[in-house]
């Protein structure tokens, strides 16, 4: 499987835009399914049960998709479920109707969990021993940029076309996604499958990791769940898909800035950096007031997160030996699921008894508790099993 001692062979860089598409479209569906369903007559708290749908398949079906990887051909089981990925977006145009969306989001989540499992695993396959930490985390960049491109495409589609020429462009993006893993061609040796056990679907050595990532994500979920009300409450509606392209800069930005320092082991300082960097961006909100400060936040968040995700991701897969991967990462991506949906969750919460600007920035005691978790305990888990 290995077949390049370079982190950039063929295969790595397949991977790595079949993740980057896959994850586009996930999220680019974040902003625009509630106008959606708005414009299809589902209103109110029938929007939220759409959304929180999802996520609870996706937290369920998490353990069993680490499951299929580790026992069954991870590039097989990877294609059969991003096909089905693909036929998420057009079934929320051939079935406009409460119910049936309800269901399509439970069908998504259970499929999204095993894709967005599945990219991580056979990109750690297909790297060279002594570059696995190192190729992750690039790799794990994906995970970034997806959540910055993917709401700024479907919110701009949606605006100048329609919800349908969205969806319809998301489903494009997915079947791309397909043609690059279906020219990977991996292949893996005959698996010795073992009996499905609930104990087996969790990676407790990935738990740590998933714990502290789980406050990290609070305030994102947060953030994009609620910066299009937010950005209409203060009149700055027109800046709001830039906020997206800002975002990315920032990711860049620190990608760029902070890859040597990844690669010669100081973690520390970039964990201590970005979160600083995070809780002083939320914290602004309480004054924001215009549309160039409301870029300068999507900077500096992109600038906080293209740090923390790429590094926790490296942690849990340099950490791990190679036949138990598909469960850690599926493990840890359990973060993603459930800090996304705190956020979201406490905002809707927050906004109408203390206001968005204070919601937003009381979500950086989150960052705080994510800092006191990784200072106390994290931080040495990760180099006790870097050296074992």
């Amino acid at each position: 499987m290995k077949s390049s001692e370079k982190i950039w062979n063929r295969r790595f860089i397949l991977l790595f835009i079949t993740n980057l598409l896959v994850l586009a479209a996930f999220y680019a569906s974040i902003p625009i399914i509630p106008i959606y369903c708005q414009e299809i007559g589902i209103t109110g708290s029938k929007v939220g049960i759409v959304l929180t749908a999802m996520s609870v398949a996706t937290i369920l079906f998490r353990p069993v998709a680490g499951y299929l990887l580790d026992n069954f051909n991870r590039y097989r089981v990877y294609l059969v479920f991003l096909a089905l990925f693909c036929l998420s977006f057009p079934a929320f145009l051939a079935f406009p109707l409460f119910g049936a969306l309800i269901v399509i989001r439970l069908y998504m989540g259970a499929v999204y969990s095993v894709c967005g499992s599945a990219t991580m695993t056979p990109a750690g396959d297909v790297l060279p021993a002594a570059k696995i930490t190192e190729g992750i985390s690039r790799f794990a960049f994906t995970v970034s940029i997806g959540m910055a491109v993917g709401p700024y495409v479907g919110l701009q589609v949606q605006i100048h076309m329609s919800s349908a020429a969205s969806f319809w462009t998301i489903f494009g993006i997915t079947v791309a996604a397909l043609v690059c893993v279906s020219c990977c061609r991996i292949r893996y040796p005959k698996v010795e499958r073992k009996k499905f056990s609930i104990r087996d679907t969790i990676y407790g050595p990935a738990l740590p990791f998933m714990f502290n990532m789980m406050f990290l994500m609070i305030p994102y979920g947060a953030v994009i769940a609620y910066s299009s009300i937010f950005a209409q409450e203060k009149g700055l509606s027109a800046f709001l898909p830039y906020f997206y392209i800002f975002l990315v800069a920032g990711m860049l930005v620190s990608k760029l800035s902070t890859q040597k320092t990844i690669d010669a082991g100081h973690h520390r300082v970039l964990v201590y950096l970005s979160l600083a960097v995070l809780i002083l961006t939320m914290l602004s909100y309480l004054f924001l007031n215009s549309g160039v400060h409301l870029l300068a936040a999507g900077f500096f968040f992109g600038l906080g997160y293209g740090i923390l995700q790429p590094l926790f991701q490296s942690f849990v897969t340099g950490t791990t030996p190679a036949p138990q991967r598909g469960v850690a990462n599926a493990t840890y991506m359990l973060s993603y699921d459930v800090g996304i949906g705190i956020g979201s969750l406490l905002m809707g919460f927050m906004q109408e008894s203390i206001g968005l600007p204070l919601g937003f920035a009381l979500t950086a005691i989150a960052y705080a508790i994510g800092g006191v978790v990784y200072l106390c305990y994290v931080d040495g888990y990760y180099r006790r099993l870097h050296k074992s």
